[in-house]
C-alpha cells in the first residue's frame, strides 16, 4: 500500500509539471508585439575648443597641483565676476605657469612620463592661447626643471617678452632660457644657492634671484640669451633669524618681500645689482606679543598703484607656522606706512589683485574656495563671488585682467 501511494503521488507531480509546461507553451505561443523601429545612429562626438565669451574678461587662473593624482595637474579658469567655470588647461606632472605681459598667452613648464607614473621623462614648455585656452605649440626642455609646488617665481617671462625663464633643480639650481622667437632653448644659467625668477622691467633680459645666504643675485642676458653679466649684492636678510617668503610682488623694477616675522622690504632690481629701497615692520609691539605673523604660499598682495598692501596673518605664530592659513587679512596704506583695516581671513593662503586694482582675490587653504571681493578705499571689501571648490590643492592664482 505504501508503494502504491508513492506511485500515485509521483503521478500527481508529473501531471502538475505537464500542466505547467502546457501553460508555458501557451504563454510562449501568445502573439508577439511588433518590434519597435531602431532609433537613428547618434552622431560621432569630437572634442574641440572654442573662444571664451568676449564678455568674460574678468578672469582668474587657479593652478591645482592635484597631490592625490599628481601627474594630472591642471589650471582652472574662472569668471571672477560670477564665479563660473570657464575652462581648464592640463599641466601634467607638477606643472608651473605664467602669463605673458598682456595675458594673451599662457606658458606651462611641465613634465610627462611615458607610463603615467613611470617611464621615460619628457620636459616641455607649452604655449596656450588664453582666448580659447587652446594649445599652440611646445618647446622641449632639458629634463631638469624643478618639479615643485606651484609658485609664481618658477616660470617667468623676461621683461621684453622674448624669453621664458624656467627654474631647474637636479638638485643643483639653474635657469633654462627659452627663446620664444626661435622656439628653442638657447642657454642654461647655473645659479648655485639661488632660487626663483624675478625679471626686471626696464631691462628686457635681466633677472634676479634670492640666495640662501641672504643676498640677491642678478643675471643680465644678451640678445641671444647668453649671460653677459652676473652680480651678487650685499646680504639683505638673515635666513636663520628671519627668512623671506619666496613670493614677491612686482611694480616695474621694484619688488616687495615679506619676512616670516612680518618685515616688509622694497628692492629695486632694475640695475646690475639689487638695491634695497626701504624696510619696515608690519607688526607692532602688541601684535608681536600675540604672535601675529604672515602665513601662506602667496601670502600678500600689492595693488597696481603700489599703494595698498594686503597680508594674510595668523596669531600665535612660531617657528614653522609660515604656511598657516590666515585668521585675519591686514590692509596697509603703504604711502602712509600705517595699517588701515582688518578683515576675516577665511583661511586664505594666496592673494592677488586684479590688474586694474578693482578686485582682491584669494584662495582658501582649508576649504579650497576661491573668493573674490571688490576693493574699496582703505581696504573696504565687498563680496563679489565665491567658488566653493576651486581646486584640490590650489595655492597659486593669477589675474587675467
Amino acid at each position: 500500500m505504501r508503494r502504491i501511494h508513492r506511485q500515485v503521488g509521483a503521478c500527481a507531480r508529473v501531471a502538475a509539471c505537464a500542466a505547467g509546461l502546457a501553460l508555458g507553451v501557451q504563454a510562449t505561443a501568445a502573439p508577439v508585439s511588433p518590434a519597435r523601429p531602431r532609433p537613428a545612429e547618434l552622431p560621432v562626438e569630437t572634442l574641440s575648443t572654442g573662444p571664451i565669451a568676449a564678455s568674460a574678461t574678468e578672469r582668474v587662473y587657479v593652478a591645482d597641483v592635484a597631490v592625490s593624482h599628481i601627474s594630472d595637474g591642471r589650471i582652472r579658469v574662472f569668471d571672477a565676476r560670477h564665479g563660473r567655470f570657464l575652462g581648464m588647461v592640463s599641466t601634467g606632472y607638477v606643472g608651473n605657469f605664467t602669463l605673458s605681459a598682456n595675458a594673451d598667452e599662457l606658458y606651462v613648464a611641465t613634465t610627462y612620463l611615458s607610463r603615467g607614473s613611470r617611464g621615460e621623462r619628457v620636459d616641455v614648455l607649452e604655449v596656450h592661447d588664453t582666448e580659447s585656452l587652446a594649445f599652440k605649440y611646445e618647446i622641449a626642455l632639458p629634463a631638469k626643471r624643478a618639479q615643485a609646488l606651484n609658485y609664481r617665481g618658477l616660470v617667468r617671462a623676461s621683461g621684453n617678452g622674448r624669453f621664458v625663464l624656467v627654474q631647474n633643480a637636479t638638485p643643483a639650481t639653474s635657469i633654462t632660457v627659452v627663446d620664444l622667437q626661435q622656439r628653442k632653448v638657447v642657454s642654461e644659467v647655473p645659479t648655485p644657492g639661488c632660487w626663483g625668477i624675478l625679471p626686471a622691467a626696464s631691462h628686457g633680459s635681466r633677472f634676479s634671484m634670492l640666495c640662501g645666504d641672504g643676498k640677491l643675485a642678478t643675471v643680465t642676458l644678451d640678445d641671444s640669451g647668453q649671460v653677459s653679466d652676473r652680480q651678487i649684492g650685499e646680504a639683505v636678510f638673515d635666513a636663520d633669524a628671519d627668512p623671506w617668503f619666496h613670493h614677491a610682488e612686482q611694480r616695474g623694477d621694484h619688488y616687495w618681500f615679506v619676512s616670516f616675522k612680518g618685515v616688509l622690504t622694497e628692492v629695486d632690481l632694475g640695475g646690475a645689482v639689487a638695491v634695497v629701497k626701504s624696510a619696515r615692520p608690519l607688526v607692532g609691539a602688541a601684535g608681536q606679543r600675540a604672535g601675529w605673523r604672515p602665513g601662506g604660499y602667496q601670502p600678500f598682495a600689492i595693488d597696481p598703484s603700489g599703494r595698498w598692501l594686503v597680508v594674510a596673518m595668523h596669531d600665535k605664530g612660531s617657528e614653522g607656522s609660515h604656511k598657516r592659513p590666515a585668521r585675519r587679512l591686514w590692509m596697509f596704506d603703504m604711502a602712509a606706512g600705517t595699517r588701515v583695516a582688518s578683515a576675516p581671513g577665511h583661511g586664505s593662503v594666496s592673494l592677488t589683485f586684479s590688474r586694474n586694482g578693482e578686485r582682491l582675490q584669494a584662495l582658501d587653504g582649508e576649504k579650497g574656495a576661491l573668493r573674490v571681493w571688490g576693493w574699496g578705499e582703505r581696504g573696504k571689501l565687498t563680496p563679489i563671488s565665491t567658488v566653493a571648490r576651486a581646486g584640490e590643492a590650489a595655492i597659486h592664482l593669477e589675474s587675467h585682467d
